[in-house]
């Protein structure tokens, strides 16, 4: 049997950083996957940042839209991309996470790419939403694919046929809910806390994690976003690795802290899902980058604490169970679990630069409510 050996290397590069990212991932680790040292390597791709481009790429083209797909409507084309990330989830989460690192002549390859792609999805989206602004069209879908990519990437206790129907009516019900009315920006004049140095170091740290990745950033580049030393910044910091730990327990903190205050507030299980979605919104719209990163880089914290965060996560989670559970008694438990693990990330996706989380609500609703019955 002859094997393509570009074609192997790219699943294991794709592979590697879905489990690690890009920036922990190195090219021997790629190599050593597929039986090649890392110069052997280099006959096949020029290095690290080509086998990123060639992934990226290839998952852009593997979700092209087909023409029968975009002749039957949204949900065949959909049907079209669950199909596409079940089986390859890896490439996926790696475009999801990692498409930005991307510079140059690549990042000008990719974004030809995506107006190729985006254009029929556009098309067949607008005919079944034609409210939804054109612009407005990108980023749902990438809210979308965000959360289908972690249900995709996690073990689940569904079966292959009921989990795709699950995704496709949860993708569908966001691609279709109404548009995100515009909400006026806070008004500036108030007063309000000013943030602390602490603050600061670990507001750029978030940013730049989420730019450039976990291992991508070094605390000498922190301070210098942040206008301080390295002597100062240890001060407040032991390690790189404290500042992801601190914004970490932070991230759990608040969600944790959010799903309690909505449940215990809400009147019916269909309240409190509006509840937890606004409050869960507003921890992503008021720090940014703070859930996304805290979710994105998980592997990088101690084994300790990324199991007690994790814990502290689950139950998180069966909070959105239990109430996702309750308006959808038809679903089997696993089934719930399911689409509720996708929630954080399209909450981080959605929250993103929102002024008014309750105006993010009604997709996190759709994500968790869908438009099919799993049977």
């Amino acid at each position: 049997m002859v094997v393509d050996r570009k074609a192997e290397i790219l699943a294991a590069a794709a592979e590697l950083f879905a489990a690690q990212g890009f920036s922990g991932t190195s090219v021997d680790q790629i190599g050593a996957s597929v039986g090649l040292t890392g110069p052997a390597l280099y006959r096949h791709y020029r290095g690290k940042d080509a086998l990123l481009a060639a992934v990226v790429m290839d998952t852009v083209a593997a979700f092209a839209v087909s023409e029968a797909a975009s002749a039957d409507g949204v949900e065949a084309v959909v049907a079209e991309a669950v199909a596409v990330a079940l089986d390859g989830p890896a490439p996926l989460a790696t475009y999801v996470r990692e498409r930005h690192r991307l510079v140059g002549e690549e990042r000008e390859a990719l974004a030809r790419a995506e107006r190729r792609l985006y254009r029929p999805w556009r098309a067949v989206i607008r005919a079944a939403n034609p409210a939804l602004a054109e612009d407005a069209v990108a980023p749902r879908q990438l809210a979308a694919l965000t959360a289908m990519s972690e249900v995709a990437s996690q073990p689940q206790s569904v079966a292959r046929p009921a989990l795709e129907r699950l995704l496709i009516g949860s993708m569908v019900a966001v691609l279709g809910a109404p548009p995100i009315p515009a909400a006026p920006a806070p008004d500036p004049s108030g007063w309000t806390l000013p943030p602390s140095r602490r603050d600061r170091i670990r507001a750029e740290a978030l940013r730049l994690f989420r730019q450039r990745g976990y291992h991508g950033v070094g605390m000498d580049e922190i301070g210098r976003a942040v206008g301080v030393s390295g002597p100062t910044i240890y001060s407040h910091h032991a390690s790189k690795a404290a500042i992801l730990l601190d914004a970490s327990e932070r991230a759990e903190a608040r969600l944790e802290a959010a799903a309690h205050h909505a449940v215990a507030r809400a009147a019916s299980a269909s309240d409190a899902l509006d509840r937890l979605a606004a409050a869960s919104l507003r921890v992503a719209a008021d720090d940014g980058d703070l859930v996304v990163v805290t979710s994105r880089e998980a592997a990088a914290l101690d084994a300790l604490d990324a199991r007690r965060l994790a814990r502290r996560r689950d139950e998180v989670l069966a909070t959105w169970s239990a109430v996702v559970g309750a308006l959808r008694p038809d679903l089997p438990e696993g089934a719930v679990r399911a689409v509720v693990s996708g929630v954080l990330p399209l909450v981080g996706q959605v929250g993103y630069g929102l002024h008014d989380a309750d105006v993010g609500a009604p997709l996190v609703r759709a994500w968790c409510l869908g438009e099919l019955t799993i049977v």
